[in-house]
């Protein structure tokens, strides 16, 4: 990805031009030959996450903990920091380098499509599974009311920071989650889509200030800001809650930083090193964090993340080439929670190695689906428009 005039980078590699060795090769060199060793990452993360929520949803016991931060968060928690540092990497690269129509349009074909059909699969398929398991037929389960499927769908399609995950009471009674909790959670995966997309507008609106400040200060300033308001946060409620307390909580706060140290390693990514000391230090620092307290785990070992899973990518980037451009990381991130929450209620796994497994298979096969019928096919139609005029032009 080529940078604008206020990029990240000043001399792009030409295409023919081989990239640098390994010891000397800077993070910039590695985004701009678009490595899918990335991709193999995401991946690993999403799988992770399903395998963090096995605990809790088969009624396995306490979720692992994160080998970052062990003492503050899950497993699941430290691969939502590395989805968020990542996403800060290479949407924030975008942004820097688009437009702000094309920007805005990337993400939302991207992204919401295959929300929406998760949403919908959840709220009338899955809920309506549970819904027969417990009831012994669909009746009564179309309903109008705002607990019902429509209900559901319709509220969620916005992507609200407050969110009811349940249908109609489905998954209370008849899964180890819904007993220990006491609520109905269809997907609970989706919470964290919400603070993701309030990340790109965020990030969106610090490239049009980039454009005439450049970059590195705008990106730097909004990272400086957001911080301290997430320190505001953590000692007691900000001065500014007020004002903000209709657009923010304190836990997008948290995401959003996190989603900007991503972008703020973007574009000094041309002075990092891949393989220099800095992940090393990274690494260390968040395991001091890790230890410290819930505050340092939640924001600075999350920041440093994406430091120290960039060179993970490069060393998997032969892995990456296996998978020839399929991305299912973001079908297997929506779909895990409510096929787990099936293969819960119908009981066909009595330890988590089952429970994983079969989860893992059953996830697979609708991510897979969600990437060859919905996330492609809108990314290619986007694409396909402009791409012609290049075309055009260059015959």
């Amino acid at each position: 990805m080529a940078g604008s005039a206020h990029g990240t980078s000043n001399s792009p590699i030409a295409a023919n031009q081989p990239l640098p060795s390994r010891r000397g090769r800077t993070l910039d060199d590695y985004l701009r030959s678009r490595s899918p060793g990335l991709d193999v990452v995401r991946l690993l993360l999403a799988f992770l996450v399903l395998v963090s929520h096995t605990w809790p949803l088969g009624g396995f016991g306490t979720e692992p903990s994160s080998p970052l931060t062990p003492h503050y968060l899950t497993l699941g928690g430290f691969a939502v920091a590395g989805f968020f540092g990542l996403s800060g990497l290479l949407v924030g690269r975008s942004a820097l380098t688009r437009s702000p129509s094309a920007y805005t349009r990337a993400r939302i074909v991207r992204i919401v499509p295959a929300y929406w059909t998760a949403l919908a699969f959840g709220g009338f398929i899955v809920a309506a599974l549970g819904w027969i398991h417990s009831q012994g037929s669909l009746g009564g389960f179309m309903t109008l009311e705002p607990g019902g499927p429509v209900g559901h769908v319709l509220r969620g399609a916005l992507f609200p920071l407050k969110f009811s995950y349940g249908v109609n009471h489905v998954f209370i009674t008849d899964t180890p989650f819904g007993r220990s909790e006491g609520i109905s959670f269809v997907n609970g995966s989706l919470w964290t889509l919400p603070h993701e997309m309030r990340c790109y507008v965020v990030v969106g609106l610090v490239a049009v200030a980039a454009r005439r400040y450049g970059s590195r200060l705008a990106v730097s300033v909004a990272w400086v800001l957001v911080g301290a308001l997430a320190v505001a946060y953590w000692i007691s409620a900000p001065p500014v809650d007020f004002v903000i307390d209709s657009y923010a909580t304190k836990q997008l706060v948290m995401f959003v930083f996190i989603f900007l140290s991503g972008t703020l390693a973007a574009v000094w990514a041309d002075h990092i090193t891949l393989f220099g000391p800095l992940p090393l230090i990274a690494l260390a620092l968040g395991l001091i964090a890790g230890h410290t307290s819930l505050f340092l785990s939640e924001h600075m070992a999350g920041s440093l993340l994406v430091l120290i899973l960039a060179p993970i990518a490069a060393v998997l980037e032969p892995i990456g080439r296996m998978l020839r451009g399929v991305d299912i990381s973001y079908g297997l991130y929506l779909y895990a929670w409510p096929v787990q929450q099936l293969v819960a209620m119908y009981s066909l796994a009595d330890n988590a190695a089952l429970f994983i497994v079969l989860s893992t298979i059953g996830t697979a096969v609708l991510a897979t689906g969600s990437w060859f019928l919905i996330e492609r096919p809108a990314m290619d139609r986007w694409r396909r428009p402009m791409n012609q005029p290049a075309a055009a032009a260059a015959t």
